[in-house]
């Protein structure tokens, strides 16, 4: 079960580092400073306003795929890590979330945004959480 826990992270870390540097989903955007957002919800107000110039779908995936993809950094935490506490969880989740948009504002690549920041730390609570109710229903279903 270790091996196959270890090959999921290391896809699970794959399929990161390409959504969040490699991935071409910002096609045409040309980086500029202006782009950085450091006032949290301000972009996503923004963006929600401009809803039919950037389409449902894609101001949709920003939100959900930013918690989403950061679900599954809890389990791999647990169980590859070691990491145990609730706070030590979410302390690394925003850690790595945050070496992401600093790295997306060192190379000007992507969209370096707090509320990323913060959606990507929502996913590792809701990954906390939803680990602990099926950690919890495999146990009573093992006992």
């Amino acid at each position: 079960m270790k091996h196959i826990t270890n090959i999921l992270f290391i896809l699970y870390s794959s399929l990161l580092l390409y959504i969040v540097f490699f991935s071409r989903r910002r096609n045409g955007l040309i980086w500029s400073n202006k782009l950085v957002n450091l006032v949290p919800i301000r972009h996503t107000i923004r963006t929600f306003s401009q809803i039919e110039e950037i389409g449902i779908v894609n101001f949709l995936s920003n939100i959900f795929g930013n918690i989403i993809i950061f679900i599954p950094l809890a389990f791999f935490l647990v169980n590859i890590f070691g990491v145990y506490t609730k706070r030590q969880i979410i302390v690394i989740g925003f850690c790595i979330s945050f070496s992401i948009e600093f790295i997306q504002f060192l190379l000007e690549i992507g969209v370096p945004d707090i509320d990323d920041l913060l959606l990507n730390v929502t996913g590792v609570v809701i990954g906390i959480y939803l680990y602990k109710i099926l950690w919890s229903s495999f146990r009573n279903q093992t006992r």
